[in-house]
């Protein structure tokens, strides 16, 4: 299952799995990912779920600022919609989270390359 992991100095202090198919992320009570910061806004992104075209039981997942006015950062880039891939480093406010696809590759597994979307 992919999920997010908040880091703080290289320790993971906090583990968000993407159960839904949409995942709210702001100071916002009612956000899934509540975050207390007066940087992040109350509806400050989402990050949504669909299924892959190409592998059935696979998903993917994106990220979208929801026009906040602190911005939302992908690998230290400013975005306003973008395809999530393991390892991003998503960065809120001062909070950074890094994303786990969930799906462990290993040696035995054969590569299957996928069109970027940009």
């Amino acid at each position: 299952m992919a999920k997010l992991l908040l880091k703080h100095e290289g320790m993971t202090i906090g583990t968000y799995p993407l159960e839904n198919d949409s995942v709210g992320i702001g100071r916002n009570p009612d956000s899934e990912i509540q975050l207390d910061d007066p940087a992040v806004s109350s509806d400050h992104a989402r990050i949504t779920r669909s299924p892959n075209e190409y592998l059935d039981g696979h998903f993917d997942y994106h990220i979208e600022d929801l026009d906040s006015t602190n911005g939302t950062k992908l690998n230290r880039r400013r975005i306003t919609r973008s395809l999530l891939k393991h390892g991003d480093a998503i960065q809120i406010g001062s909070h950074l989270f890094l994303f786990d696809s969930g799906q462990v590759q290993d040696l035995e597994t054969t590569a299957i390359y996928l069109p970027d979307e940009d």
